[in-house]
């Protein structure tokens, strides 16, 4: 099992807010809206599972979730980068044939 190292221009769209980066072009902002969009739904589905294990199971504590969370982060931005869902190239073509 090998394991890659992510690319140094990761950003989250929770940092980018924080520090107060703005998108320069639609591309970007259509990414940065599907990282988030995917960053959501796979909360959503983390949460779903927490439901089911409790506080008793292998991986509840604290830092495996700060960990799984940081994952999710770095997978949502790599899902987004990639534009495998199609979310962004969506967003592209509906408002750039609005203009």
């Amino acid at each position: 099992m090998k394991i890659e190292a992510l690319s140094s221009t990761f950003s989250t769209a929770r940092s980018d807010v924080v520090a107060g980066t703005k998108p320069q072009t639609l591309e970007q902002a259509a990414e940065k809206f599907e990282a988030m969009f995917l960053r959501q739904m796979l909360q959503a589905m983390r949460k779903s599972s927490d439901v089911l294990t409790g506080e008793n199971g292998l991986f509840s504590s604290r830092e495996s979730r700060t960990v799984r969370d940081f994952y999710d982060d770095a997978l949502a931005q790599s899902l987004a980068s990639q534009r495998s869902t199609g979310i962004a190239s969506l967003l592209i073509q509906q408002l750039t044939a609005a203009s």
